[in-house]
């Protein structure tokens, strides 16, 4: 089936008449008698019927038409998109631990946009499930061209940015021992228990290896996976909780203590895949993001 013959076809029906089409088209009335006649010998059915002068669709040609005017559209798009990627311009694909999808990143889109040159550039931002190994998944998959997460991928497969953010804190309900105390270290919080990362959680790697750097395991009550849930449930008297210090935080009742031992900083990534062609865009993306995470505390 002729593209032409379908951009013809959905002409006459708009005008209704043969002659206007090829003056709308720029091509002569026997190449759309033409195309008109091989589209209905294809089809098998008539599409246009005589009215007086001009003419009209049939019931045939009227389901024709929607398909044809939805066929073209998306044939339409896809090009533009394309025309678009092979310019600078285009759509980048971005997913993103929820954290980060908050501030971080929306920060990061609004200024690269305002960068000469980045006006044709698009972005969709992706939460998926909001953990990191589903993320790093997508990106595997190359549904998305990059994503902002809590630890690293597979290096065969990923190139990582990684970026500091902002340190743990240790939470702990109203009354509790610890309340009294301005920090701690994570020695003085052993002998109470945690409501704890599950392992499906992306930052239980980070607080494990917090533990295993004084060479101690944690009195573990509760586990859950939503940083946010984990420092609802110590307000709520479950426990205590190592959570990343975040202005929600000052929202409930909690008494929030920095760590001063060991070293409670912690890193975020940007990884793409290192085999996947990237959109020039979403190059250009991940290059500024590679120069302005270096500079910032996330």
């Amino acid at each position: 089936m002729n593209l032409d013959h379908l951009r013809y076809f959905k002409a006459i029906a708009e005008c209704e008449h043969y002659g206007r089409a090829a003056e709308i088209l720029h091509v002569s009335q026997p190449n759309l008698n033409y195309a008109v006649t091989q589209l209905e010998s294809e089809l098998g059915v008539p599409l246009f019927e005589k009215a007086g002068r001009n003419v009209r669709l049939t019931r045939y040609g009227r389901l024709f038409l929607q398909s044809v005017t939805e066929s073209l559209q998306k044939l339409d798009e896809s090009t533009r998109a394309l025309q678009e990627l092979g310019t600078g311009g285009g759509l980048v694909l971005l997913g993103s631990i929820r954290k980060l999808a908050a501030q971080t990143v929306p920060e990061l889109m609004h200024d690269f946009l305002a960068q000469p040159g980045q006006e044709g550039v698009r972005f969709e931002l992706h939460t998926e499930s909001g953990f990191s190994r589903d993320l790093l998944q997508a990106v595997a998959e190359e549904r998305l061209d990059m994503a902002f997460v809590s630890h690293p991928g597979d290096p065969t497969v990923f190139e990582c940015l990684p970026f500091k953010r902002s340190p743990f804190v240790v939470v702990v309900p109203p009354g509790h021992p610890l309340a009294e105390k301005e920090s701690v270290t994570l020695t003085e919080t052993l002998p109470y228990p945690y409501v704890y990362f599950s392992k499906r959680g992306g930052l239980r790697p980070a607080v494990d290896a917090m533990f295993r750097a004084i060479g101690a395991q944690p009195k573990i009550a509760y586990e859950t996976e939503e940083d946010t849930v984990v420092a609802g449930m110590a307000a709520a008297g479950f426990g205590i909780a190592i959570v990343p210090d975040h202005p929600v935080l000052r929202c409930l009742d909690l008494k929030i203590l920095p760590i001063t031992a060991p070293d409670s900083g912690r890193t975020a990534y940007l990884c793409r895949k290192c085999s996947a062609q990237l959109p020039e865009a979403a190059s250009y993306f991940y290059q500024y993001c590679a120069e302005t995470l270096s500079e910032k505390n996330c």
